[in-house]
């Protein structure tokens, strides 16, 4: 518990500075979001073994591309004998900047720069608990049609020196695209197809190996609750699990988001 106030202090903090200096005029835009998941898969790993999850989240944009979240995973299910779902519980604090190079030509690349720290809230002092800073890249002009390219880079490290956990930092690459496009019977009905393919060098547990891990399919849609405004988002995705140091099955697993921004 004192962790997860150290990181709201810290949160609050960034607020506070980004309200001071008030970047770029503009107020903090606050977006929240409430995801159910079938089963946590996570970077290929079924984190929860076939467990749902409650998944709720917090995000601050404020503005200038500087933003900072707060996520959270909830088990669906109590803790279990095997220890599959004990001190589960996960909170997740990013801080992340975005923006743009390459305006106005095929070559225009979004990216997003950022830190965030896993803290398993209910584990002894900071026994699993990790860091990374990432770097996520977008291609949308590239092809075009609706289809994006993008890539990820993930440099992970423990937090805490001398971890006797199995817990181990590395890199991890993720390539892929999504494509957006429309139903003729549903026109109102934005869909997005996604494929992903996932590099692990060694990164999470001393046991994965240096391979390519996993590959995900995805398809969602979005649209507005009627009564609120707020934008509910199913997903449907099926992962091909080619390393049985990160999973040794397919994952098939389901999502369902409700967010609303203020």
């Amino acid at each position: 518990m004192k962790r997860v106030l150290v990181g709201l202090m810290i949160l609050m903090g960034v607020i506070a500075v980004a309200d001071a200096a008030d970047i770029g005029g503009q107020d903090v835009a606050v977006t929240v979001d409430a995801t159910y998941v079938t089963k946590y898969i996570w970077r290929g790993i079924d984190i929860l073994d076939d467990v749902s999850a409650w998944q709720p989240s917090v995000n601050f944009d404020f503005g200038n591309g500087f933003s900072a979240n707060v996520w959270a995973s909830y088990p669906g299910t109590d803790g279990s004998s095997d220890g599959g779902r004990v001190n589960s519980t996960e909170y997740d604090y990013t801080l992340a900047y975005s923006n743009s190079i390459n305006e106005g030509c095929p070559w225009k690349t979004d990216y997003t720069i950022g830190w965030r720290y896993y803290d398993y809230i209910d584990e002894p002092d900071t026994a699993y608990d990790m860091q990374e800073g990432f770097l996520e890249m977008s291609m949308p002009e590239l092809i075009g049609g609706g289809i994006t390219p993008h890539a990820g880079y993930y440099q992970m490290w423990v937090a805490k020196d001398n971890n006797k956990n199995g817990v181990v930092g590395g890199s991890i690459f993720a390539l892929g695209f999504a494509y957006d496009f429309t139903l003729d019977q549903a026109p109102e009905l934005p869909m997005t197809f996604g494929w992903d393919i996932v590099y692990n060098d060694g990164a999470v547990l001393n046991t994965v190996d240096h391979d390519w891990t996993h590959m995900v399919w995805s398809l969602s849609t979005s649209m507005k609750c009627p009564m609120t405004g707020a934008t509910i988002k199913p997903a449907v995705y099926f992962q091909n699990s080619m390393d049985d140091s990160v999973n040794t099955q397919d994952e098939l697993w389901a999502s369902l988001s409700y967010s609303f921004a203020f």
